[in-house]
């Protein structure tokens, strides 16, 4: 079986993004979706997840902040002096994988996933913005913390058994990060968190000259070629609005994300190739 996740990333990032995710969810255009406790709108996404339970809602533990415009910092209540850069989060992962203390990522990690529970959310998953935990720059990974805080919640957590060609992703790891991954997957299994067998994602920007019509059709392509096991893919959706443009130089892409994830071409798309649809509470029973 070929089995397809639709997850929103990004979720409580801004008000647009916010009513994009919620009005796909309502509409179970997505299977699920992520939320970020340290940014501005969080509430408002914690709020529905904790008054939806029936919806498939994660957190999306984050440790940067990538916005020229918008930037935010720690939910712990106390310093955090190495994962902070000018008074917020810093803008890369590499930033992360060079300052950032141990001991002070478990301090901020568990602050976030207690942050949830407070307004009565009970996440489906975890995962991770930008890729911080990783250890991608070859300088220290936080996969091992990553993978034992799944193991005391029963999470399970977004890490790829294997990499598809064209994934959006593999093109930007240096060697050693895919060298990495066996060490990485042999930790997972020992532990009992179950992990999905691909991920992809469209890319960030827009090509020069890109049409949305064009973004539909080489999403659609690589739908067609997806191999057996689970696939999550991953979306930025977001509502076309004044907030949006301010704060993303890249933000068309997120409005046809949305657009897509409604497009009747992307819909029979999945519905051709007899792509199952599950969530991420499927995920356990299917992963291994």
């Amino acid at each position: 079986m070929r089995y397809l996740m639709i997850n929103a990333d990004d979720f409580g990032m801004c008000q647009a993004m916010n009513a994009a995710t919620i009005g796909l969810l309502e509409d179970n255009l997505i299977t699920s979706a992520t939320l970020m406790p340290p940014c501005p709108w969080f509430v408002e996404a914690v709020t529905y997840a904790a008054s939806h339970p029936e919806k498939c809602i994660g957190v999306h533990l984050t440790l940067t902040s990538e916005w020229e415009l918008m930037r935010w910092g720690t939910v712990a209540r106390q310093p955090l002096p190495s994962l902070i850069t000018n008074g917020y989060f810093p803008m890369g992962s590499l930033t992360v994988e060079q300052n950032a203390k141990e001991n002070e990522v478990e301090i901020e990690l568990r602050a976030q996933l207690e942050l949830v529970k407070t307004y009565g959310m009970n996440p489906s998953h975890i995962d991770n913005h930008m890729g911080s935990l990783y250890g991608w720059h070859g300088i220290q990974s936080f996969l091992p913390l990553a993978f034992k805080l799944c193991a005391e919640l029963g999470l399970p957590f977004r890490f790829p058994k294997k990499l598809l060609e064209n994934d959006g992703i593999t093109a930007t790891l240096p060697a050693h990060a895919l060298d990495k991954m066996p060490e990485a997957l042999m930790l997972a299994k020992s532990m009992g968190v179950p992990l999905v067998g691909y991920i992809m994602a469209p890319p960030f920007t827009a090509f020069p000259n890109e049409s949305y019509e064009g973004f539909r059709e080489s999403i659609c392509k690589r739908l067609e070629t997806l191999p057996d096991g689970i696939t999550e893919f991953i979306v930025h959706p977001s509502l076309d609005t004044p907030e949006i443009r301010a704060i993303n130089p890249h933000w068309q892409k997120r409005v046809w994300e949305e657009q897509l994830c409604r497009d009747e071409v992307f819909i029979k798309t999945i519905e051709r190739e007899g792509l199952q649809l599950i969530t991420w509470r499927d995920v356990e029973r299917l992963a291994y």
